[in-house]
């Protein structure tokens, strides 16, 4: 009986211990608070981070956490193994922020979205950095996704990449996105925004693909979109005569960034170089909004075969060679002046 009473005495002793410290833990490690403020808190955790990186992150940002308490409250949460990486937003000025509250949001970053914003006609390599600044997307990988030959074939785009068909607008994406949800996302909302346009697509005289790169060059000129159903007009005009296109967009497509271009580069031989080579360049040259290829498919009924930047946005556009010559010097006495 002694040894029953013994043992009877001892598991209360050890359930009240544990009891104890379990109270303890919630109240002084899982409750404890470990921000406070009056302004909302944004970070980004990395790729693979360790303990550690993430727990110097956190004090970065003001947080009052140790590696030890981060490390071990996860591990007692069973959430060491969950944490995300990404972008997170706390608001310590709603409610302070407590280490259990910190870190069950941390490890149900799945449900953390960001939105993201691809100006009409950006390019795919500016496309990528946008989502490697907003996403933590590898720009290098998702550049050569872009001109993977199987995708192309899966997708039924009939280019060396895609070019063109990549459609720009503000999205809302998962952080962890992965490349192939992104282009298959902006792929299929290209298709949906070209829906309403299908009959008149079809009904052209040119290809879809065709379309899309008069399409991108008219976006790369445009600044006012008032005028573009007369860039369209230019072009349209200049092709149904034989005309070289001449377009400045389709050269600087040839360079890596964007530059003030020299009479040296509308020589370069590249099929792009729209001052050298007659019709259409072979694909489009970024990714063009709906209302480019609108007017693409709807130009002015406007006589002009020429046009030349004012400097305030918009263009001169005339018939006369003589007349654009005069615009065109006017418009270089304008910069040089800018740079003085």
């Amino acid at each position: 009986m002694g040894k029953k009473r013994s043992f009877g005495i001892l598991l209360i002793l050890l359930s009240v211990a544990l009891l104890t410290v379990c109270l303890w833990t919630d109240k002084y490690i899982l409750n404890k608070v470990v921000l406070t403020g009056t302004d909302s808190v944004s970070f980004k955790i990395p790729k693979k981070a360790s303990f550690g990186e993430i727990t110097q992150i956190l004090r970065s940002r003001n947080f009052e956490v140790t590696d030890l308490e981060f490390k071990m409250t996860a591990k007692w949460m069973k959430k060491d193994r969950k944490i995300k990486y990404g972008k997170f937003t706390f608001h310590p000025e709603r409610n302070p922020i407590r280490l259990k509250e910190l870190i069950n949001y941390l490890s149900e970053g799945r449900n953390i979205t960001v939105n993201v914003t691809i100006p009409e006609g950006s390019r795919l390599v500016e496309i990528a950095g946008i989502f490697r600044k907003n996403l933590d997307i590898d720009s290098a990988a998702f550049v050569e996704r872009t001109y993977d030959q199987e995708m192309l074939d899966e997708y039924k785009v009939p280019a060396q990449s895609f070019e063109g068909y990549l459609y720009p607008e503000t999205y809302n994406f998962n952080m962890e996105e992965n490349i192939d949800l992104i282009i298959d996302r902006m792929y299929k909302t290209g298709r949906q925004k070209l829906h309403r346009l299908r009959t008149k697509i079809d009904n052209s005289i040119y290809s879809e693909h065709e379309i899309l790169t008069l399409a991108s060059i008219i976006q790369g000129e445009v600044m006012n979109y008032d005028e573009l159903s007369l860039i369209s007009a230019v072009y349209h005009n200049r092709l149904k005569k034989g005309m070289l296109l001449q377009a400045d967009p389709t050269v600087q497509y040839m360079f890596d960034r964007p530059k003030r271009l020299l009479k040296t580069d509308t020589s370069i031989d590249n099929p792009y170089n729209t001052y050298k080579y007659k019709g259409l360049p072979p694909g489009p040259i970024n990714n063009p909004s709906v209302k480019a290829v609108e007017a693409a498919l709807e130009p002015a009924d406007a006589p002009y075969i020429y046009m030349v930047a004012k400097g305030d946005g918009t263009h001169n556009f005339n018939v006369e060679l003589n007349d654009h010559i005069n615009d065109k010097n006017r418009f270089d006495r304008h910069v040089r002046k800018e740079k003085k």
